[in-house]
This record gives structure tokens, sequence and C-alpha cells, in this order.
């Protein structure tokens, strides 16, 4: 049987999670200029990505069944 943690439990899905919440008080939380906000959105999507590619590849175990 395969068993599945909840949604809350998923290191990927609070990474979406924290990443969401950092665009949008970049976009909406403070006073930057047009080019800040973009590259503070840039850095977060790069970060993003990186902590999802990690978590996914060296912290999530896979069971393998024989």
């Amino acid at each position: 049987m395969n068993e599945t943690k909840s949604a809350l439990a998923s290191k990927i899905n609070w990474t979406q999670i924290v990443a969401v919440a950092a665009m949008a008080l970049s976009l909406w939380g403070f006073d930057l200029s047009a080019e800040e906000q973009a590259e503070i959105a840039a850095a977060i999507v790069a970060l993003q990505g990186a902590a999802t590619v990690v978590f996914r590849t060296f912290f999530t175990r896979k069971r393998v069944d024989l």
C-alpha cells in the first residue's frame, strides 16, 4: 500500500507557500520601485525552484516495492 503524508507535512508544499507569501510581500508589502520588485521576484522564483529540487532530490524518501 502506498501511503501519502498530509499536504501540510510536505516540505515542497511549504516551499511553495513561503514563496507565494514572499512574492505577495515584495509586491504589496513594501514601497519598492518596479525594478526592485522585479529583481526580488526573480530571486524568489530562483530560490523556490532550487529549494524544490533539493527537497525532492535529497529529502524525499522513495519507497521501492520489490
